[in-house]
């Protein structure tokens, strides 16, 4: 069964977020790849949208699937200004990890 509702919160950079399901009966989680249109940067408060509800196997929360954006989606942004992009070497975190970094951009 299809259900809709508008986008109500989203975790800003994570690629998730929650849908205020129009029938009343809750929020729902939704993550960016089970959009079937567009990206995750199309996930915006108060976007339209079609889903699915289904299980999760490994929480046993419900979240929403076959996810479809009313407006179709925008197809991606423009590319924007690198600027200071992370200080390029630069660490500003306290990690104690010992793997190698990955700087595609180094």
């Amino acid at each position: 069964m299809a259900y809709s509702g508008s986008l109500k919160r989203v975790m800003d950079g994570k690629g998730f977020g929650f849908i205020e399901n129009s029938d009343g009966s809750g929020d729902v989680f939704v993550h960016f790849s089970q959009l079937t249109n567009g990206g995750s940067e199309d996930l915006v408060v108060g976007a339209e949208m079609t889903f699915d509800i289904t299980e999760d196997p490994r929480s046993g929360k419900t979240k929403a699937t076959n996810v479809t954006l009313a407006n179709g989606g925008s197809g991606g942004g423009g590319g924007g200004d690198y600027g200071d992009y992370g200080g390029y070497g630069k660490s500003g975190g306290k990690g104690k990890g010992k793997g190698k970094r990955y700087d595609p951009y180094y």
